[in-house]
């Protein structure tokens, strides 16, 4: 499957849309393209369920290699911050020549709700694709959740490269 992502992005829709690209399909990806050669005697598949056996992730073999799973939103408000949900995603991995190719899409918004405990709990409803647009009473607080989500999303692609540039070197093991 090949995912053609505007070349000449509309950097006004871009920023409306809390900073995600759109596919041919009207879905929000978020798409990276690198240049990392794994070391003699890596497996790609392995790597990938390395690093996202730690996050709630679940491995689905296709064409490409995809991962489901969901990445927290926190809500800050004045004094503290909580929950606010879940960005759940769905990341699609191609090898290419020259390096390895990732783009995430599918993106929909969990809400998490305070139960009669006064503890946050999924709400019991279907989650809400990013790409959902509200009424003018609604457009500013999810415009606020779309930008949160794009945020979640670039520091779980931060981790995946950072996780991909260290293969191969020594882990420092702390014990306390």
């Amino acid at each position: 499957m090949l995912l053609f992502v505007g070349l000449f992005a509309d950097e006004k829709k871009q920023a409306y849309n809390g900073g995600f690209l759109t596919d041919q399909r009207g879905k929000y990806v978020f798409m990276y393209e690198g240049k990392i050669v794994l070391p003699e005697g890596h497996d790609f598949s392995l790597v990938i369920c390395d690093f996202f056996r730690k996050k709630p992730a679940v491995l689905a073999e296709e064409k490409c290699l995809s991962v489901n799973g969901a990445e927290r939103l926190s809500n800050h408000a004045a004094i503290g911050h909580y929950v606010a949900g879940d960005v759940l995603y769905r990341l699609v991995f191609e090898k290419t020549t020259e390096g390895y190719r990732y783009w995430f899409t599918d993106l929909a918004y969990q809400p998490y709700i305070k139960d009669r405990y006064g503890k946050l709990v999924k709400a019991s409803v279907a989650p809400v694709p990013l790409e959902k647009e509200f009424s003018k009473l609604n457009k500013a607080a999810w415009a606020s959740r779309r930008k949160s989500a794009y945020e979640a999303i670039r520091r779980v692609s931060e981790e995946w490269n950072t996780h991909l540039e260290n293969i191969g070197r020594p882990r420092v093991i702390e014990i306390p």
